[in-house]
Formats: structure tokens, sequence, C-alpha cells
């Protein structure tokens, strides 16, 4: 196998995986700590990642590296696929069920508190900062960006709930200038790995 046909053989095989995990070429860059530019060089056949990157390639596809660089078809194994799909999920659903779990022993308990329900108002800002993990881990800016939006969202309303705030324009103004720091934060992220 000459170099140009070992650099095709890698080309196909990380566009079949990329696009079979239903992700852009911009987004297994920010996976990789990479540009876009350096993935669609590699997805073209005009360059080739070093081994270390080809090595965090197959472990982010959940295959071996023989997969990557073989000539054999690719590997159809939906393995990475079902555990991005399902694990962020059932995390954030084990946050709703712990919640119904408190809401439920509050009930039971003699004690009349009368707001058992904030349980599930408390698990709103939870459930994003479990999202946020799995989306720091494997998935691209949009999301994460997504996630922390609602994690300043989902606090806001539980403090809102929870404590009678009689000047609630306060805070919902600290809340936008954070949402606005996020969105520029995340803005300059793209922007510096669009252009780096």
């Amino acid at each position: 196998m000459t170099e140009q046909e070992f650099k095709n053989t890698v080309a196909k095989k990380i566009a079949y995986y990329r696009k079979l995990e239903g992700i852009t070429q911009g987004e297994l860059a920010e996976i990789l700590n990479y540009s876009d530019k350096s993935v669609s060089k590699w997805e073209r056949g005009e360059g080739l990642p070093d081994t270390y990157v080809l090595s965090l390639i197959a472990e982010h596809f959940g295959v071996t590296l023989n997969d990557l660089t073989s000539e054999k078809e690719p590997k159809i194994s939906g393995k990475f696929i079902r555990k991005r799909e399902f694990v962020p999920y059932l995390s954030v659903g084990l946050v709703w069920l712990v919640a119904a779990v408190v809401f439920f022993i509050l009930i039971i308990l003699p004690i009349n508190i009368g707001r058992e329900w904030l349980a599930f108002i408390y698990a709103i800002p939870v459930s994003f900062i479990v999202a946020t993990v799995f989306s720091c881990i494997w998935y691209g800016l949009l999301p994460r960006a997504v996630c922390i939006s609602g994690i300043i969202w989902g606090t806001f309303t539980a403090i809102i709930v929870t404590f009678p705030v009689a000047k609630v324009a306060y805070l919902l103004i600290a809340c936008l200038i954070f949402q606005a720091l996020v969105i520029l934060w995340f803005y300059m992220i793209y922007r510096t790995r669009k252009n780096g």
C-alpha cells in the first residue's frame, strides 16, 4: 500500500464513522481540539493525523486503530452510537428518579412540608449539569452552550420558586448578563477553532 492509498483509506474510515455517528467535521474537530480544516484535510486524504490523534479518533468512535487504518470494510458497530444515545438519557432519567423518590419520601413523612414538589424544580438545573458533563465528553460546542444555558435558567427558576424574591428583576438581569457572557464565550471558542 502506498502512502497516498493509506491516507485515502484512513480518510474514508474517518468520514464513514463520523457520518455514522451523525456529527459534523467541526464537531469532531471540537472533540479532538483541532480545527475543522484539519478534519476536512484528513477526510480528503490530503493529510494524516499523527498516531496519537488516530488513537483518539478510534477511541472516540469505539473502534480499534486497526479498524481505522486497514483496507477492510468499516466495522459496522453501533456500540459507540448506542452508548452516546442512551447514557446521557439514562443519567438525566436517574436525576428525575431521585427527585421522585425525594418527593414521595417527603409526602410519606408525618411532617407536612407543603412544598414537596420543589424536588422536581431542583431536578431541572441538576439535569442540565449532568447533560453538560456528557456534552463536554461527547458532543460539540452547541450542545454544551445549550446545557449551560439550561443550568442558568433552571437555577433561576429554582430560586424564584423557592424564595419569594421581591426584586426578581435584579436576579433576571444577572441571569441575562450571565447568558450573554456564555454566548460570547462560546462564540469566541468557535471563532478561534474555525480560524485555527
